[in-house]
């Protein structure tokens, strides 16, 4: 009986304790930056202006229309972005025709300097306005457009030549686009 008796005051005094938790989920999205520069058609990937001469302070214009010379930013990012752009012209291989010099983007058109101006519109209009493109690297770089999560646009770029150059050569303009959140 004893022994029944210290069986029973242990029963009674155990205490069960029991676990207890509680939880929460993370849930998390990383910013995604991802756009492609493709033809007014949205059908291959866009390569080259090809402008061919153009009188000293004259304009170029990219064209209208899916055949037109214009650029469709095909835009995948899942956060808004702002598009910016500069532009470099190194000198090119001497030709014969003066002294090969590179030219340089400026806010107006001038010696060995070119005006870039961009702008978005749409597959049949063009901009109705356009922002100077006067940066020559990435800090220097200019806001084209600013969009929305995962919103494409039509580009379209004016080219005004110099007004005076030291050679006569084929010059090459690379046009850098950048996107940032």
């Amino acid at each position: 009986m004893k022994k029944s008796i210290i069986v029973l005051l242990l029963l009674i005094g155990t205490v069960v304790i029991a676990q207890e938790s509680a939880s929460f989920t993370i849930t998390v999205t990383v910013n995604y930056v991802d756009f492609t520069l493709r033809n007014a058609a949205d059908s291959a990937p866009y390569g080259t202006w090809g402008i061919g001469n153009l009188a000293a302070g004259s304009e170029a214009e990219m064209t209208v229309g899916t055949a037109g010379d214009h650029i469709f930013v095909d835009n995948q990012s899942n956060i808004a972005l702002s598009f910016k752009a500069y532009s470099t012209s190194a000198a090119p291989t001497a030709c014969g025709f003066g002294t090969a010099t590179a030219w340089a983007p400026a806010t107006t058109a001038g010696t060995d300097e070119y005006k870039l101006e961009m702008g978005k519109g749409a597959v049949s209009a063009l901009p109705t306005a356009y922002a100077t493109m006067d940066g020559g690297d990435e800090a220097g770089a200019d806001l084209v457009y600013s969009t929305t999560a995962g919103e494409d646009f039509h580009l379209y770029a004016k080219l005004t030549a110099p007004t005076a150059v030291s050679d006569g050569c084929g010059h090459s303009i690379t046009v850098y686009v950048l996107a940032t959140p």
